[in-house]
C-alpha cells in the first residue's frame, strides 16, 4: 500500500491585502505562514479613500511570497485595452511562477461618467467584457500570431509576449450579480466571484442559480470555481465587533451612491467570536463556495492574526 501524503490540502480561505504600502510585505508573508490560500487586491475607481493600483500590488507581492495565489477582484472591463491588459497579467503570472487569478466584471454604472470624461470608451460594456476576455485568451494561447474576430476588436497575425506560465492562461473569474451576468459567467469564464457588499442570503440565491445554470449548460463543476469576498471582524463578542465595524463601513462607503453604509454591518458582514465567524463562513462553503476571500476593515495586522484561527477551523468544511 502507498503512504498517504501528510501535506494538507490548500486552504479555501484567502485574504484581502491592505492598502498601506508599509504593511503589504509583512501582511502577505504572515498570511502565507498562517496557511491562507491566496491574497487579493482590488481594482477600485473610487477616489474617496486611499488605494493602491491592484495589479502593481500583485507584482510587488509576487516577489515576497512563494505559495499564495495572487488575485484581483475585479478588473473593470473596458477601462484598459485588453491587449495591454493581457501583457500586464501575463507578466504577473511569470513573476509569480503561475499563481495569478484574474477577476473581471463590467463595473458599476456610476463610474462610467468619469471614465468617459477621460476619453475611455464606456459604451457596450457587456460586449467589451466578452470580447476583452476573448482577446486576452487569444493572445495568451496564440502568442506568436494571434487572431480574433469580434464586433469591437478584430485582428490577425499579432504576436505578444510574455506568454503566461499557466496554460492556456490565468483562470478568469467574472464578478456578477444579475441572472444574465451569472449565466454569462458559467458560459464563458473559469469561475464566478461574489462581491463583499452582497449579503449572505442574496449570495446563496445567486449560487443556487449558478448551480442550476451549470446543470443546464452541461458545465463540469470541477472546471468552474465559485468564490465570495466577505467583510469579516473577529472580536471577543458581537457587540465589540459591531462597534468597530459601523464607523469602518462609514469610512469606506459613506456617500457611496450604491451602498448604504449605515446598514452594511448587519447586512453583509460576518463578525463576532471566532466560532461564530467560522459557523457563518462554513454555511457558504457547505453551500458550494470553493474559496472565501476575507477582508478586514480595520486593524489589518491584528485581524489577520484573528482570521488565522479560522483556517484550521474551516479545514473540514464539506464540499458539495
Amino acid at each position: 500500500m502507498g503512504t498517504m501524503s501528510s501535506t494538507p490540502p490548500p486552504s479555501r480561505l484567502s485574504v484581502g491585502a491592505p492598502n498601506a504600502p508599509d504593511m503589504l510585505v509583512p501582511f502577505a508573508r504572515r498570511a502565507e505562514e498562517l496557511g491562507f490560500g491566496g491574497i487579493w487586491t482590488q481594482d477600485t475607481l473610487s477616489a474617496a479613500n486611499f488605494s493602491l493600483d491592484g495589479l502593481h500590488v500583485l507584482s510587488y507581492l509576487a516577489a515576497v511570497t512563494e505559495r499564495l495565489r495572487l488575485g484581483i477582484g475585479v478588473l473593470y472591463s473596458g477601462r484598459r485595452n485588453p491587449a495591454v491588459q493581457a501583457r500586464e497579467l501575463a507578466t504577473i503570472d511569470q513573476l509569480s511562477g503561475g499563481r495569478l487569478t484574474v477577476g473581471i466584471g463590467v463595473g458599476l454604472a456610476y463610474h462610467r461618467e468619469n471614465l468617459a470624461a477621460l476619453g475611455i470608451r464606456t459604451d457596450r460594456p457587456v460586449q467589451r467584457l466578452i470580447e476583452g476576455i476573448g482577446v486576452m485568451r487569444a493572445l495568451w494561447s496564440q502568442s506568436q500570431a494571434a487572431s480574433y474576430d469580434g464586433e469591437i476588436y478584430s485582428f490577425s497575425g499579432i504576436g505578444t509576449q510574455p506568454a503566461p506560465v499557466q496554460v492556456p492562461g490565468p483562470p478568469i473569474w467574472i464578478g456578477a450579480r444579475a441572472e444574465p451576468a451569472l449565466r454569462r459567467a458559467v458560459r464563458i469564464a473559469d469561475g464566478w466571484t461574489g462581491a463583499a457588499p452582497v449579503a449572505t442570503d442574496d449570495f446563496l440565491q445567486q449560487l443556487a442559480f449558478v448551480q442550476r445554470e451549470m446543470d443546464e449548460q452541461g458545465r463540469d463543476p470541477s472546471s468552474f470555481t465559485i468564490s465570495k469576498s466577505v467583510y469579516v471582524a473577529v472580536e471577543k463578542d458581537e457587540e465589540e465587533a459591531r462597534r468597530r465595524l459601523i464607523p469602518a463601513f462609514e469610512r469606506a462607503f459613506g456617500g457611496n451612491p450604491v451602498y448604504d453604509a449605515a446598514s452594511m454591518t448587519d447586512r453583509v458582514a460576518v463578525f463576532g467570536p471566532p466560532d461564530r465567524c467560522a459557523e457563518q463562513l462554513a454555511k457558504l462553503l457547505d453551500a458550494g463556495a470553493d474559496e472565501l476571500i476575507l477582508y478586514p476593515l480595520y486593524d489589518s495586522a491584528e485581524q489577520l492574526e484573528a482570521f488565522g484561527q479560522l483556517v484550521p477551523a474551516l479545514a473540514g468544511a464539506s464540499r458539495p
